[in-house]
């Protein structure tokens, strides 16, 4: 039984009439075709509830496997995770409103969120070494552009020349939000063409296919 699921024709049926129902329900207002969509979109949360669970247990079984194998430089934090998080899931059954949850939430994931995001600081800078290198017209453009938006946003800028500050303006908001919107066009026409292809079952890629 579970092989006929698996069938391609199944897997195309079932995205054909979930993305149908979504797109008819969007340009046209029918009752009817409104409740299956409402439906369609509540049994997608459930869904997502249920990845949700299935990634809880995949984490579990992989420190549950380091603890077992006392991982060098790994089996520590697995218990760490693990003790932690059947901890918070215990309280935040219990109630969301308490100190210890109240507390974990604001100084500890805010503040590892904040730590994370500022390490992609690094990785942001050494993107930048690799691509500001004029080997070509539009790199020594992109190397120009950059320096302007500095320049605009630090204060020497505006030190070493006040026309800095208004020429980096101009290429933040007019050259920048030009091919920005460029961009965000040229994409929005691809993802309609992207989802005509999938619910044609022309694009495989989604479900495995070549």
């Amino acid at each position: 039984m579970s092989s006929i699921f698996r069938k391609r024709e199944v897997i195309l049926f079932v995205t054909g009439i979930v993305g149908g129902i979504n797109l008819f329900e969007y340009f046209f207002a029918v009752k009817p075709v409104a409740d299956a969509a409402t439906i369609v979109r509540n049994w997608a949360i459930i869904v997502s509830i249920f990845a949700l669970g299935l990634g809880i247990f995949n984490a579990v079984r992989i420190h549950s496997g380091h603890i077992r194998r006392r991982t060098k430089n790994q089996w520590p934090f697995s218990v760490f995770l693990l003790v932690y998080f059947v901890l918070l899931t215990i309280i935040g059954l219990w109630s969301t409103q308490n100190v210890i949850y109240d507390w974990s939430f604001k100084y500890v994931y805010t503040s590892l969120s904040s730590t994370f995001y500022a390490l992609t600081g690094f990785y942001i800078f050494s993107a930048c070494y690799r691509a500001f290198r004029a080997r070509s017209v539009e790199a020594t453009i992109l190397i120009v552009s950059g320096a302007l938006i500095m320049l605009r946003n630090a204060p020497i800028g505006e030190v070493i020349w006040k026309g800095f500050p208004i020429i980096g303006e101009w290429v933040l908001m007019q050259g920048q939000l030009g091919g920005m919107r460029t961009l965000a066009l040229v994409g929005g026409v691809g993802l309609i063409f992207f989802g005509f292809r999938t619910l044609l079952g022309l694009e495989k890629g989604y479900y495995g296919g070549e």
